[in-house]
């Protein structure tokens, strides 16, 4: 998720494991704790190829068994920080679950977490919470804020951060029920309207687990729409995509592979002269009424030949805050309508 909740879960984590002994340091232990895995987009900066970037943000430094090892060195540089004041399994347990719940709460997201490098690059997303939702992070924050202005010995410091936590997970819980409702939605709306499809995926669209994102998909054809629980018309529209797959050849090689690697099945090609557009439709739709492609996903990767053989380039746009605030308007317009 945005770095900002992966700080005030990592405050937590150090809150409720060391904060009756060292008290406020033990939020700032635990926000550094929940921020350092993200600090593998310096080496993705570093490699300078979008594509290559794929494989290294969210993998090592979020795996798992990675995390647990590298907690040992974490704990016992603070323990000696401490002067031995307190024990090395406390300090091992507030880095450890600093690390561990940042690559678990990752998991949630769309993006795709690889969870057990070096067993395995599978990419585990969940897809029930946005990247950024802030029903999930605001109230968890202000209880922790609340927390740093109460002394460490006060029994209720520990209980509210203990209610933060609660509060949180169970918003966390509520998400999977959001997307079951909103993935069965689908499945009746797909059947409804006769639409054929070998795989379905349901996602929350961005700031909010209201307004779901669903994607129906053949070898063919993706049929996309959105859902929200509060629109007055109880039927969904389904945009149609031709996934054109035959486009791939010619390109086939390790960047192609890492695209559709990272895609977990939800892409589809399309051509600007000589040029490859691969489209990661896992991401959802920008606009929400458009049936060209293009419009639809304005983040895209483009594979080309040069002599140096298959390269590629990313397409992000660069939103002012104009057009930011235009797509908000958008999609608060789109959870009402």
């Amino acid at each position: 998720m945005d770095s900002l909740t992966q700080i005030v879960l990592g405050a937590a984590c150090g809150e409720l494991t060391m904060g009756k002994k060292i008290g406020n340091k033990a939020q700032l232990l635990g926000a550094i704790a929940g921020t350092l895995p993200d600090l593998d987009v310096l080496l993705t900066r570093a490699v300078h190829d979008s594509v290559n970037s794929l494989e290294i943000h969210r993998s090592y430094s979020h795996a798992l068994p990675v995390q647990i090892v590298f907690a040992v060195p974490f704990a016992y540089l603070t323990y000696l920080l401490f002067k031995k004041q307190y024990s090395l399994k406390s300090f091992y347990l507030l880095w450890m679950l600093g690390f561990t719940t940042h690559a678990i709460l990752d998991s949630f997201t769309t993006y795709g977490t690889m969870l057990f490098l070096p067993f395995t690059n599978y990419l585990v997303g969940f897809n029930n919470i946005a990247v950024v939702d802030p029903l999930y992070t605001i109230p968890f924050m202000f209880i922790l804020i609340g927390c740093l202005f109460m002394k460490r010995d006060n029994p209720k410091r520990y209980v509210w951060a203990k209610r933060a936590v609660y509060l949180s997970s169970v918003y966390m819980l509520l998400s999977f029920g959001f997307k079951l409702m909103a993935h069965k939605k689908f499945e009746s709306e797909l059947v409804r309207q006769n639409i054929k499809y070998d795989n379905l995926s349901t996602s929350p669209t961005m700031f909010n687990s209201v307004l779901w994102a669903g994607m129906a998909f053949t070898d063919s054809t993706i049929y996309t729409g959105e859902y929200s629980f509060f629109q007055h018309n109880n039927s969904i529209e389904f945009a149609v995509y031709p996934r054109k797959l035959y486009l791939q050849k010619g390109f086939e090689g390790k960047k192609l592979n890492t695209l559709l690697w990272f895609s977990q099945g939800k892409y589809l090609f399309d051509k600007s002269g000589d040029t490859l557009n691969i489209y990661l439709a896992k991401w959802g739709r920008t606009s929400f009424k458009t049936s060209t492609v293009k419009e639809a996903y304005i983040f895209y990767h483009q594979l080309y030949k040069s002599k140096n053989g298959i390269e590629s380039k990313v397409i992000e746009p660069k939103f002012t805050g104009g057009e930011l605030q235009t797509w908000l308007s958008i999609l608060w317009d789109r959870i009402w309508s």
